[in-house]
């Protein structure tokens, strides 16, 4: 959601004293499986149907950590990377574009018109074929997310480290 990180102060308003707030985002945009379709995407016979799409995003834990301290609230933030490992079976020759074809490539693929869709998708496929090889275990896809929990102090005279 573009500007979410602006919303969170009124979020933490509608909790009640003593409550909590917690939240997880995505943190992989630096990955392949981003990077590689915000490029094939700006190649020039994509890029004039996609202007104004989606494009998915977050922050970093610090970021949360400032924002939700700032609201009056104690704040846990942390990150962590797992390790999706997909098709372990080797049934999906382009996991990871099934993956990310329902998620953050989804408004992307959507935009493009019948032809264009497909031209994209095939070159994406190779690419993340290459990004993501397939080992031993499957297609191992290092998948980040961002985490927050903020207390909400009790009552005004609650002093907030």
């Amino acid at each position: 959601m573009p500007g979410h990180l602006d919303l969170l102060p009124a979020l933490v308003a509608r909790v009640r004293p003593g409550g909590v707030l917690a939240l997880t985002v995505p943190g992989n945009f630096g990955e392949p499986s981003h990077t590689l379709r915000r490029e094939i995407a700006g190649q020039p016979r994509y890029a004039a149907h996609l202007e104004g799409i989606a494009s998915p995003s977050s922050h970093d834990p610090g970021d949360y950590l400032r924002v939700l301290t700032g609201a009056g609230c104690v704040v846990d933030a942390w990150e962590t990377t797992y390790l999706h490992v997909l098709d372990p079976d080797g049934e999906d020759t382009d996991p990871v574009f099934t993956w990310v074809s329902a998620t953050g490539a989804r408004p992307t693929l959507q935009a493009l018109p019948e032809g264009l869709r497909e031209d994209f998708a095939a070159e994406f496929r190779a690419t993340l074929r290459e990004a993501y090889p397939r080992t031993g275990a499957g297609v191992v896809l290092p998948f980040r997310r961002v985490f927050a929990v903020a207390r909400r102090a009790q009552d005004e005279g609650e002093r907030i480290p």
